[in-house]
């Protein structure tokens, strides 16, 4: 469980090149209840926030050797998040620059306090960014156990798809990798291409409920066998729906056997009523299983893949996105190694 309220006053760091504010700053710290540090000029601040570990930092604008914006600017750059996270609130008697003021709050200024500012301004300031900051704080600690959650979570769901059908985990590997590509020659950002990988990835988790004599069949399935096989896109969808921030994720899974004339199912959706990650992985899918070998054929030559895939352009695929693979295929080159690369989860921000 997180801490957030420490018994020991907070720190406040007061760098000004003007004696007198220094010693205000005192002052307001020690009426307050705030310990306090005082720096004379920006590399002093600098050194000061390294060393201190204050709680906010209060920056002069106008200083001889650094100004508070580039003080700043370093203290965004530092190595040290707690330092880079810190917030800083400017202090100025120059007229408002609101193209810079948006500029530096859009960077994570916490706050600006125009000269002459009052004691009880001041402190109002400090103490409002402080209840910020902690609430930031908060938000950051809940990120990092989601994410941590999340993360075990999806390799936990791969390491079983992979003891259960290496064949389809190979499947699934491979199909991730193209799906991203695909997705980012479509247009979409990098965020969002990596939440395709993830989709496509765990787009056949569901087969982990379906018998393995269905599974692994040689031959073709008969009516029932292939009934039971259809269910696996509704198991997939319980398997994930337990899971925080994968809404996304089951959609493609429930969703990527549409067909784009509605043909398809479970729900026999159509069109742009499927969500385009299912209609992406729905491609990407259909290529690989294609191209590779399956216990009752051997894999399909390219060119057949293509045939077929533009032949069914329209009907069960998103005709614009068989264009996306095809432009997408013109330059790809697959992983050598199939083993799983679960590294990009850690890019996926799931809150």
């Amino acid at each position: 469980m997180f801490e957030l309220n420490s018994r020991q006053p907070k720190l406040v760091l007061m760098v000004d090149d003007d004696p007198l504010q220094i010693e205000f700053g005192r002052t307001l710290a020690a009426r307050a209840g705030y310990r306090f540090v005082g720096a004379d000029c920006g590399r002093a601040g600098l050194r000061a926030a390294r060393e201190a570990r204050p709680d906010v930092i209060l920056l002069d604008y106008v200083m001889p050797d650094l100004t508070g914006k580039q003080v700043f600017e370093e203290i965004l750059r530092s190595p040290d998040p707690a330092l880079r996270n810190t917030p800083v609130i400017m202090l100025t008697a120059q007229s408002a620059n609101r193209d810079e003021q948006r500029r530096l709050l859009d960077a994570g200024l916490a706050a600006y306090l125009y000269k002459p500012f009052g004691y009880h301004e001041l402190l109002n300031v400090i103490d409002n960014v402080l209840v910020l900051s902690r609430m930031r704080e908060r938000n950051r600690i809940l990120e990092t156990q989601a994410r941590q959650s999340f993360v075990a979570t999806a390799r936990m769901l791969v390491t079983l798809l992979f003891a259960k059908d290496p064949c389809t985990a190979e499947h699934s590997n491979m199909t991730a990798d193209l799906a991203e590509a695909v997705a980012l020659k479509s247009g979409l950002n990098e965020q969002d291409a990596l939440l395709v990988k993830l989709g496509a990835l765990l787009h056949d988790i569901g087969k982990i409920g379906v018998p393995e004599n269905v599974l692994c069949k040689p031959g073709a399935l008969t009516h029932e066998e292939m009934a039971l096989m259809r269910l696996h896109v509704e198991y997939g969808d319980d398997a994930l729906s337990g899971v925080p921030h994968m809404g996304e994720v089951r959609e493609m899974v429930r969703y990527h056997h549409e067909w784009w004339d509605g043909g398809g199912y479970p729900f026999r959706l159509r069109g742009a009523e499927i969500p385009f990650g299912a209609r992406l992985v729905s491609v990407v899918d259909a290529f690989d299983s294609m191209t590779s070998d399956r216990p009752y054929r051997q894999r399909l030559p390219r060119a057949e893949a293509h045939r077929r895939l533009r032949a069914g352009a329209g009907t069960q695929f998103d005709p614009d996105l068989v264009e996306s693979l095809f432009d997408t295929l013109s330059t790809y080159e697959p992983r050598r190694e199939r083993s799983i690369d679960l590294q990009f989860l850690e890019g996926l921000a799931v809150v």
